[in-house]
């Protein structure tokens, strides 16, 4: 008969105490003060309806590392839109446009201090846009114009990753240091329509993209160099992400076909979680893997849908026998 050590490797460990739920998920102990074995299990993170945006749009760009209850889409298609609108958990609001309407655009930053940059106005531009909470401003353009790339980080420390320039798919990344715009380390792989997502540009995940074909490949940013880390369980590209280096989601997208999937990192490897409620690719998100959030898409129609995550559900659970 096959024992837990057999199976797992290891022997069963003898606790006085439970640990938190999110260390504990798989793990079989002996709780030596309650006298009873305990499992530790994970939910699949959850989706839910949030307010619809006034205009119904894909290819959006988004401030990366705004809220749930607090975020910001601006650009899309179609036409090509300059409409910026910003969120408060329930309802969007219609607030200044963009000065150079645009589609397939990166976007960084918060609600109330944002980044736009790159895009087809049509023809790839170098423009890039500063949001203060109110009005958008000139900024200066990035050295390689060129759209379809990700966005990652915050005004003052942002990434412009890949993308797809009049030469083709492009591997360039260029980061932003408040001021200006400089070239450094190059991803892996030239990719167009990929995500990008991290805090800032010494810390940035690359997801998913389009090389072709569609890929599983992702990457993390140091700050001066890319390593590649563990794939995604499905191919993808036209994906949204959202959250940090060790703790990111990524969602949607175009398999090809869209694609509901979700997929959360922990810094190192993806695990499938709950379904978005429904397919899209061209979508945006914003946000953290415990509260995030994203906005239009095409599914195929073009949406206005807006979906909330919630982060799975970590339980310790007791374990009975008969």
């Amino acid at each position: 008969m096959a024992t837990y050590k057999g199976i797992q490797g290891y022997s069963v460990q003898k606790l006085s105490s439970d640990p938190t739920a999110s260390e504990a998920v798989g793990q079989l102990w002996y709780n030596t003060t309650a006298a009873k074995f305990k499992i530790g299990t994970e939910g699949s993170g959850t989706w839910a309806s949030g307010g619809a945006l006034n205009t119904a749009r894909f290819d959006v760009a988004s401030a990366n590392q705004s809220t749930q209850t607090a975020g910001l889409v601006f650009s899309g298609r179609p036409p090509t839109l300059d409409i910026t609108e910003s969120y408060n958990g329930s309802t969007w609001t219609e607030v200044a446009d963009l000065n150079t309407a645009r589609t397939e655009a990166a976007g960084a930053g918060t609600q109330t201090a944002a980044l736009c940059f790159s895009g087809d106005t049509p023809g790839y531009t170098a423009n890039s846009e500063t949001w203060d909470g109110t009005s958008w401003s000139e900024g200066n353009n990035i050295n390689s114009a060129r759209g379809a790339g990700g966005g990652a980080g915050i005004t003052t420390s942002a990434l412009l990753v890949g993308g797809f320039t009049p030469g083709g798919r492009s591997a360039l990344c260029e980061k932003y240091d408040g001021t200006s715009w400089s070239e450094t380390g190059d991803i892996p792989v030239a990719y167009m329509y990929v995500t990008a997502t991290g805090a800032t540009n010494t810390a940035a995940l690359q997801v998913g993209g389009d090389a072709p074909p569609t890929v599983v490949k992702c990457a993390l940013f140091n700050g001066t160099s890319w390593t590649e880390t563990g794939d995604l369980n499905a191919a993808r590209s036209q994906m949204a992400s959202f959250g940090i280096t060790t703790s990111a989601i990524g969602c949607g997208g175009d398999a090809p076909g869209v694609s509901a999937l979700t997929e959360e990192f922990n810094g190192s490897t993806w695990t499938e979680v709950g379904d978005m409620a429904t397919a899209r690719n061209f979508v945006s998100g914003m946000g953290t893997t415990a509260a995030g959030l994203i906005a239009g898409g095409r599914a195929p129609a073009i949406s206005d849908a807006t979906e909330e995550f919630t982060s799975p559900i970590y339980t310790i659970k007791t374990v009975t026998v008969s």
